[in-house]
């Protein structure tokens, strides 16, 4: 059975990480299109769309996707979770909108913010669909999809850059290809997946929203500190973006996006196998099999690391080279920055793991104290290194930032399996002196 398990989990891992990879490669060649074709203002407001309407989603998704597949006595409907996603959607894309005009963008940089969310919209919508069939373990129907809407954006982008001229004709072809596969893929797949089962949970009608304001309100309560998590990790990402354009112009914001893309691939694989694995890591902690718990998150942290390193060691000795290749000469001046980002990546990489580990855990409350705290040491290394050391002023900051991140996900999560594995003691004590008692 063990070994019919990890076979199964290479397998999840194998279709998890060829979707996001594609997926991801995707979202790095939008960067690598628009530094070769453009000028790195425009990476810069792209980036800079992104860093302002991708905490926004963080914080309206509630993290569905994980607190349903975490729900394995399926204690809630799924049209409930499917119309939280559709009110949260756009109540975001409403937030977004109310911070363009706050903030007083104008111009191209307003409405390609406003177009990102709304791509960002469409994704959100994928993604409650995707917990449905993660839950089921149909990873592979998850990993088609991801690679269908990374062609087809691909395509949109491709075409509405070169035909419209602008990068909002592209955005908006993303736009339509990610309709195209939720609609034409993501639904169809999921009701052709509960249609086939036989349980009652899993009937077909599960996949209707169901408007009950009580339980949703109820939902959103205990979702909520996670959402929080999110956001914040996410700000923890996007908060030197904020800085270096302040100080430095979209331009730096540009190079220091591109360069950053690099340790962000990175990511993409431990996303994948995180992904793959957090099912099993939820269960073997809600059956109290701490054991095959620490197992696994062993050997995801193992991963992490040594991804990590190979990262450092290949920015430190070609560097220059991948800059120029990938990107432009005016990218490649910065080659010296590569590595230090990639040692961000590292430390980044082990605290993602620790991070799907506490949230199996279900260590949500000490998340949200962990990652505002790493957000102020980010904003106060930022706001002090930035004016002195410019660039690498932003990547110190991060990597003082992710060291104190990695330091307390490794306090927490000790914290409580310790003290979960402590009460399941006293439990089975108290069992057997009952069991004495009766005898």
């Amino acid at each position: 059975m063990w070994q019919c398990a990890g076979s199964s989990l290479r397998a999840d891992f194998r279709w998890t990480l060829l979707g996001n990879g594609v997926y991801a490669l995707g979202q790095w060649m939008t960067i690598v299109l628009l530094a070769k074709l453009t000028r790195p203002e425009i990476v810069g407001q792209y980036s800079l769309g992104f860093a302002i309407a991708v905490p926004v989603f963080m914080l309206t998704s509630l993290q569905l996707r994980l607190v349903l597949v975490s729900d394995v006595y399926q204690t809630t409907h799924f049209g409930h979770y499917l119309s939280l996603r559709l009110f949260c959607t756009v109540l975001a894309l409403l937030i977004i909108s109310v911070t363009v005009h706050v903030l007083g963008f104008r111009g191209s940089l307003r409405w390609t913010i406003l177009m990102v969310g709304l791509a960002q919209a469409v994704e959100a919508l994928s993604e409650i669909y995707y917990a449905r069939l993660q839950l089921l373990d149909r990873m592979v129907r998850i990993a088609k999809s991801m690679i269908a809407r990374t062609v087809l954006s691909a395509l949109g982008l491709t075409a509405g850059v070169c035909l419209g001229g602008n990068l909002l004709w592209g955005l908006a072809g993303i736009v339509m290809a990610r309709t195209i596969v939720l609609l034409g893929y993501d639904i169809r797949e999921c009701s052709h997946e509960v249609a086939g089962q036989e349980k009652s949970f899993l009937r077909k009608d599960m996949l209707e929203p169901r408007w009950d304001f009580r339980m949703l309100g109820r939902l959103l309560s205990s979702t909520l500190p996670l959402s929080i998590i999110a956001v914040l990790v996410s700000l923890n990402l996007n908060v030197p973006r904020y800085f270096v354009e302040h100080a430095m112009g979209e331009r730096a914001v540009g190079i220091f996006s591109a360069i950053a893309s690099i340790s962000a691939a990175g990511s993409m694989a431990v996303v994948s196998l995180g992904q793959s694995a957090f099912a099993r890591l939820a269960r073997s902690y809600a059956t109290e099999n701490f054991g095959e718990f620490r197992a696994l998150l062993g050997k995801l942290l193992a991963f992490a690391a040594a991804l990590g390193v190979c990262g450092i060691v290949v920015a430190s000795v070609a560097g220059r080279q991948i800059l120029t290749v990938l990107f432009r000469p005016e990218y490649a001046e910065q080659a010296d920055l590569l590595a230090w980002m990639m040692a961000v990546g590292c430390v980044v990489y082990i605290a993602q793991f620790l991070g799907f580990g506490m949230t199996a855990a279900k260590c949500y409350h000490s998340q949200v104290v962990l990652f505002t705290l790493t957000n102020l040491g980010v904003a106060i290394g930022c706001y002090f290194l930035i004016p002195r050391l410019r660039l690498m002023g932003a990547i110190l900051a991060m990597l003082i930032a992710t060291v104190v991140q990695l330091a307390g996900s490794i306090a927490i999560l000790a914290r409580a399996t310790r003290k979960r594995a402590l009460l399941c003691a006293r439990n089975a004590d108290a069992v057997s002196a009952d069991v004495l008692v009766q005898t």
